[in-house]
């Protein structure tokens, strides 16, 4: 149980034993729980193709509808970041990435002929210990 001791600042504090719990204040909220309320608020979840549509649908805009759509709050967040971003120095990283999520990355092909190129030299001098 707690006990009421007088604060420093005045007033009184709870201080609480070893074994006590403070049951007072508001649970964590769960991702659980916030999924629901954006659900019933009208947010879906994103699917893999909406993801790689609006990607390269983004890689179709002006420079000067991207910028004024990276500036309007009614825009959802992924597509202002990734927006900015395009219009960033390093924009074509962005571009590049986007594309790899959307089509993936181009296969890349290994040459390995099998021919060896080191030469081994075997000794049958072994030192004696």
């Amino acid at each position: 149980m707690a006990k009421q001791v007088p604060g420093k600042n005045g007033g009184t504090i709870n201080q609480f034993e070893k074994g006590d719990t403070n049951n007072g204040g508001r649970p964590p909220k769960l991702l659980s729980t916030i999924v629901a309320e954006l659900r019933a608020e009208g947010y879906e979840r994103a699917t893999a193709n909406q993801v790689a549509d609006a990607f390269e649908t983004l890689l179709n805009v002006p420079e000067d509808v991207l910028a004024n759509m990276v500036k309007d709050k009614h825009k959802p967040m992924s597509l202002r970041i990734v927006g900015k971003a395009m219009l960033t120095a390093k924009g074509w990283e962005v571009l590049e990435a986007m594309l790899d999520r959307a089509h993936g990355k181009p296969k890349q092909s290994v040459d390995h002929s099998g021919e060896i190129k080191a030469r081994i030299t075997v000794s049958d001098d072994i030192p004696a210990k």
